[in-house]
């Protein structure tokens, strides 16, 4: 259902756009629907049948000689209009979705966006993983990250940024050693279901306790509140995260916790118990995320267009490192990967879930102004190439270009449905 609510709403605002645009420059819309057929409902008001298909996976505004080879020459036609008419209703779709997401992330700025704990720190090293890449090119705690690849990282979120796009890349880290100018070559490796960059670089978030629920064995085992969790067992852990899994790895299994209470280090023995489907020791964690407010609406809009721009340009990186084959195409996400992400963010919070909305939105945005064909931003290079040459193309070769469009959008869709089933675990190990 969130996946259904995110995708209807994205959708919906992306059409009303075009439907909009083409309304004001004086073009017949036949249809406007949400989905696609078989409809649901369909009712007819003036020149337009709005309808709503069963099937939620996109929507349409049907215009008027939109298609090639359709048109009559009445001037209420889509083609009958002029290229610069054309061109708007082309773009007002996808604008209409940066819209929505800047107004979105404004909203969420304004009343609280939870953001990853530490991400604006500034990237000081406080633990180093004995068997990760950091280790193994001579990073060391209370190193500070100054530079990587010659440009300066002001915080953990440009550097983790560039981490994760750098899977199986060498980078070389200008470091800051307690006044001393190092520098050394850190050699990523690619881990995890979408084969994702990793240093075992993190911002400081080690587990603390922050609470003891009676009864349960940590209460037993005599931890105590700040106490800081090290290691589990031989095993460093760095995030909460990392503690959840080690304690979950360890089952029922009588397990080794070192802490560090008021500066010393110290051994407890615990013994996790079973509840459902978690294995617990009882003890209250830190949030992972801390929650951004910003009060004064122009302040929160500024925040919106930075936050707008940082993942515009995170896209056209991604983009760019996947056509030169730097990225693994596990990074992408298609309908499955959105409907699972949906529904997790909805689980969490509507504050999470219309986070997703807005970057969901935005990419939906950016995508279609690609010179794509079939796409909107494809028909736009379209109509630019025949200003160019001052002359139509003909209704063949228009058919043409859009046959290639569909074919490369239908090649690209079951790429990322691919991507999608192999990520799951029940089905990933019977694709090839």
């Amino acid at each position: 259902m969130a996946f259904v609510f995110v995708l209807s709403i994205v959708v919906f605002i992306h059409e009303l756009g075009h439907f909009l645009t083409a309304k004001r420059v004086g073009v017949k819309v036949h249809a406007f629907s949400l989905g696609f057929p078989p409809n649901i409902v369909a009712k007819k008001w003036g020149d337009t049948e709005y309808r709503i298909g069963a099937i939620p996976l996109g929507g349409y505004v049907k215009m008027a000689g939109e298609n090639p080879g359709e048109g009559t020459g009445e001037p209420d036609e889509l083609a009958s209009k002029s290229k610069w008419a054309r061109t708007a209703i082309l773009v007002m779709g996808p604008a209409m979705n940066i819209v929505l997401s800047v107004t979105l992330f404004t909203v969420l700025f304004m009343v609280g966006i939870d953001r990853p704990a530490g991400l604006s720190d500034p990237p000081v090293v406080t633990a180093v993983p004995a068997d990760s890449p950091a280790a193994r090119a001579g990073i060391l705690p209370g190193d500070k990250i100054v530079t990587i690849d010659g440009r300066e990282v002001p915080s953990w979120e440009t550097a983790l940024e560039t981490f994760y796009l750098s899977p199986a890349k060498t980078l070389k880290l200008g470091i800051d050693r307690h006044g001393q100018q190092v520098t050394t070559d850190l050699t990523v490796e690619a881990r995890g279901k979408d084969q994702s960059g990793f240093t075992g670089l993190f911002p400081d978030v080690q587990p603390a306790v922050m609470g003891l629920r009676p009864g349960l064995p940590a209460e037993k085992a005599g931890l105590q509140k700040s106490d800081v969790i090290v290691k589990v067992g031989d095993e460093a852990v760095f995030s909460s995260e990392q503690l959840i899994a080690a304690i979950t790895k360890a089952a029922t299994a009588e397990v080794k916790l070192t802490i560090l209470r008021q500066g010393a280090l110290q051994e407890v023995m615990i013994t996790p118990i079973k509840e459902g489907d978690r294995f617990l020791i009882g003890i209250d964690l830190p949030s992972p995320v801390v929650r951004e407010r910003i009060g004064n609406p122009v302040m929160a809009l500024s925040a919106s267009l930075r936050e707008c721009a940082r993942y515009t340009r995170l896209t056209f990186m991604v983009l760019g490192r996947l056509l030169k084959r730097e990225l693994s195409m596990r990074q992408m996400m298609g309908p499955i990967g959105i409907a699972q992400a949906s529904g997790q963010a909805a689980r969490t919070s509507a504050r999470s879930l219309f986070s997703l909305m807005a970057i969901i939105s935005l990419q939906l945005g950016i995508f279609n102004l690609l010179p794509i064909p079939i796409l909107d931003g494809g028909h736009i290079a379209i109509l630019f190439v025949e200003s160019l040459a001052r002359r139509n193309f003909s209704v063949q070769l228009k058919e043409r270009i859009l046959q290639v469009g569909f074919v490369l959008l239908l090649v690209l869709m079951v790429t990322v449905i691919y991507m999608d089933l192999s990520k799951i675990d029940a089905i990933g190990r019977y694709l090839p």
